[in-house]
């Protein structure tokens, strides 16, 4: 999705800075300037959104209060996606549209190809001509070559061969390639069709100037009444779209110096529109932050403005222990799907106050990863029951609490594999499967899970998980779902 916006952002600057010269530079016969401007708006759209919208993470603090062993949830745990999501939708038929307009450009170039093929070639000193003997095509240049059809050479022959020489020498061709090119992959911003008219008048003012007398030479566009079908990929002498505006160019006053400061205020008025976007992007993330401290200063008042402890003589706990939190947290937290869609994982670092009374408030995401993991962890933290309270000299006081949620994905080795849980000092992951597994506690096997929510965890010295063929070979049967083996201190 971030990509898809990028791209809008870059077609949005396009159209500003196309409006930009259809308002204050087209009608400026400096010429060159206005290609140059042409030009540099194509690849400036695309710099533009990276400068305003720069990506700033959050750092991680140093220390943490109260702090739990981290949770994983497994990637077994994400919600069923549907065939096509709107992004893969969008995507698809983004596809759709550059298929067909890359073999429209293709198209072109064979067909231009054919041309220069089928003509008698004429080497010159800076271009090649190519002679084709029909009148169905007008006379045109592209890169170095210029092709004039048998009317032409008969009778324009010098006029057509200086005007396509500006061409060839000013290579305008490559203008023409290179936004053709934008069109394959932007296929659906009509802005660059205009580009293209735009740049393809540009060019005929250009070698139209180069002409030795105007009025005799104004006379011969007149005069010269083809009206031959067009190749989109090229210079074409004429076009009858354009008879109008050329002599108008040729007879218009040469545009003051002075005017050049209108390329400035161009420039300003995409400055300032920048600026003013960026302002806005920041005004929108100050609010965000002034809301998400105000929550916290709300949360922390409800307090009663009571001091609220991070290191406490008796930590507050989860009815049941850390296990059942693990538990609890195990059967109600999922894997978001746009995150497992986007293969997202990494640890949300979550921060709440546990009251005195054992109730869970102030809710703060110190440290997210996006994609709903941030949102679905603090959901989850929502549904937690009364804690017992944490002590300080035997009274119950408020406790900062940490918790690491790590969403990771895993591969499972069948569809139909066991619960797992497994612990040790530093972490802890709960990743729910279909059935229950073999649970052996110092080796004696139990009928289920259910010792585990009375069991005290403190007692635990360590866990190891079998599954698979290993689990099935020592068990048997009954290891076919996995096998968890726990052993005491």
């Amino acid at each position: 999705m971030e990509t898809l916006l990028y791209f809008g952002k870059v077609n949005l600057y396009w159209i500003l800075l196309f409006a930009c010269y259809q308002l204050m530079l087209r009608n400026h016969t400096f010429f060159k300037w206005n290609r140059y401007y042409l030009l540099a708006s194509l690849p400036a759209a695309f710099l533009l959104p990276l400068l305003i919208y720069p990506e700033n993470a959050p750092a991680i603090p140093a220390l943490y209060q109260v702090n739990a062993a981290t949770f994983t949830v497994g990637a077994s745990q994400a919600e069923a996606a549907p065939f096509m999501t709107a992004t893969q939708i969008i995507w698809t038929i983004y596809a759709l549209g550059f298929i067909m307009a890359a073999f429209q450009f293709f198209r072109h170039i064979n067909q231009l190809r054919r041309f220069l093929k089928a003509g008698e070639i004429i080497k010159l000193d800076d271009c090649t001509v190519v002679l084709i003997d029909s009148n169905n095509t007008g006379s045109f240049s592209f890169l170095n070559w210029i092709v004039i059809n048998r009317n032409d050479y008969e009778h324009h022959f010098d006029a057509i061969l200086r005007h396509e020489m500006v061409h060839t020498q000013q290579m305008h061709s490559l203008d023409i390639l290179l936004i053709e090119i934008l069109k394959v992959f932007f296929w659906f911003n009509p802005f660059l069709v205009l580009y293209k008219r735009s740049m393809q008048e540009i060019h005929e003012f250009l070698a139209d100037a180069q002409a030795p007398n105007r009025d005799n030479y104004a006379r011969f566009l007149v005069a010269y009444a083809l009206k031959a079908p067009i190749t989109s990929l090229t210079n074409h002498f004429f076009k009858p779209s354009q008879i109008k505006n050329r002599i108008r160019m040729i007879y218009k006053n040469r545009t003051s110096k002075w005017m050049l400061s209108t390329y400035m205020i161009a420039l300003t008025v995409i400055g300032s529109t920048a600026l003013f976007v960026a302002g806005c992007e920041r005004t929108e993330q100050n609010e965000a932050e002034i809301a998400a401290r105000n929550t916290e200063k709300a949360a922390n008042d409800a307090l009663s403005n009571e001091k609220i402890f991070s290191v406490v003589e008796e930590q507050p706990e989860f009815p049941g222990g850390q296990q059942a939190m693990f538990q609890f947290l195990g059967k109600k937290i999922k894997y978001p799907k746009a995150a497992a869609d986007a293969n997202v994982q990494g640890k949300v670092f979550l921060q709440f106050v546990v009251t005195d009374e054992g109730n869970i408030q102030d809710i703060v995401v110190l440290k997210g990863i996006g994609f709903g993991c941030d949102a679905e962890s603090v959901r989850v933290l929502k549904l937690f029951p009364k804690w017992k309270p944490g002590k300080q000299n035997g009274k119950p006081v408020n406790v900062k609490f940490t918790l690491p949620v790590n969403f990771q994905l895993e591969e499972s080795d069948t569809k139909n594999t066991s619960s797992r849980i497994q612990l040790d000092e530093k972490m802890a992951t709960v990743v729910h499967y279909g059935f229950s597994p073999l649970y052996i506690l110092d080796g004696k096997e139990m009928e289920n899970a259910d010792f585990l929510k009375t069991f005290p965890s403190e007692k635990i010295k360590s866990m190891d998980v079998l599954k698979g063929s290993k689990a099935e070979d020592i068990y048997g049967d009954k290891g076919k779902n996995g096998v968890v083996k726990i052993t005491t201190k």
